[in-house]
């Protein structure tokens, strides 16, 4: 067995054992695509077998931008029978934010990790070798200040400063556990978010991190933000225009979905959206699907778009200071 067989047989262990807390007698759905890191499909699959559990693989086509969020139709029938979902996609987030397994998490009949548009790197180095008991319990004591707030204030040394009411809406954490039906968590994991009122937030985001199905800009990109919407999308690279292409072409892509707090202090600034987003101190919002968080715009892409060194006041507490989380 070389080094990489070791690692990925080691996170596969603590997702389906401690993460996920499989038990015998279980219904697992791994959901997969033609991206997928199937040596990784495999190792859960084996860890899930181990337990008296099963699995069953399930893999649907590769996903363009205008279908992000769909699963097929059988599949969707299949998680109703499953008592875990793992999503592994690698073209899409779809076993994240389709509708229908939002709605199974609702009705407390499932609960998942998701993998999705990860690499193997992310499953094994970075935030995944992060302590998950400590960082879970970062999440709550965020969780609880962010419940308790009715604004938050996103600012950067970019050039972000944006506004929204936040009261009333559903705080997410996800720390890597969902032991629970309903709970769904990710893999590589570490953050707490929230979308801020439908069509209430306002002002400017800068964009100088990676981007979700783009990557890094070559330079920062400007989004004007008016009654939760993007406006306008300034910038000349091309991440600058094929962002501005989608959020002109694509229904609803122009909603401010979601505003995320990373928390996990192993996660590396490689580039890579899905490892930077969890990183401690670092601020994405997203753009499209808000449905995942409680809402009701649905659109065939949720974006997450990553902001650095950012400050975060939640009514008039500071909660993140030019990077550098405060919970005290």
């Amino acid at each position: 067995m070389n080094p990489r067989s070791i690692d990925v047989v080691r996170s596969a262990d603590l997702i389906v054992r401690r993460l996920l807390a499989v038990k015998a007698g279980e219904q697992v759905a791994l959901v997969c695509d033609p991206h997928s890191e199937m040596i990784m499909v495999y190792a859960l699959a084996g860890v899930i077998e181990s337990l008296g559990a099963e699995y069953t693989i399930l893999v649907m086509p590769t996903r363009s931008t205008a279908r992000k969020n769909d699963l097929t139709p059988p599949i969707e029938r299949a998680l109703e029978a499953a008592d875990c979902l793992i999503g592994l996609t690698g073209s899409c987030g779809a076993p994240t934010y389709s509708r229908a397994v939002k709605h199974l998490f609702d009705e407390k009949r499932l609960r998942a990790i998701s993998m999705v548009m990860r690499s193997l790197d992310n499953y094994t180095e970075g935030g995944a070798r992060a302590d998950y008991d400590a960082m879970l319990a970062d999440g709550a004591r965020l969780a609880a200040i962010w419940r308790d707030a009715k604004h938050i204030h996103v600012t950067s040394p970019a050039g972000t400063d944006l506004t929204a009411p936040i009261a009333g809406e559903a705080v997410m954490v996800e720390c890597g556990f969902a032991t629970e039906p309903g709970q769904e968590a990710a893999f590589s994991d570490g953050e707490v978010s929230q979308m801020p009122r439908a069509g209430a937030a306002e002002g400017v985001v800068v964009v100088d991190g990676p981007i979700a199905h783009i990557g890094v800009p070559d330079a920062p990109i400007t989004l004007h933000v008016t009654a939760g919407r993007v406006t306008s999308v300034e910038g000349d690279s091309p991440q600058a225009t094929e962002l501005r292409k989608i959020v002109q072409t694509i229904p609803d892509a122009d909603n401010i979905a979601e505003i995320g707090i990373g928390l996990n202090p192993a996660c590396g600034r490689n580039g890579d959206f899905e490892e930077e987003k969890k990183a401690r101190g670092l601020v994405h919002v997203a753009i499209g699907d808000n449905v995942f968080y409680g809402g009701q715009v649905e659109s065939p892409v949720h974006m997450d778009m990553v902001i650095y060194q950012p400050t975060v006041l939640m009514d008039d507490r500071t909660v993140v200071d030019a990077g550098s989380v405060r919970l005290e």
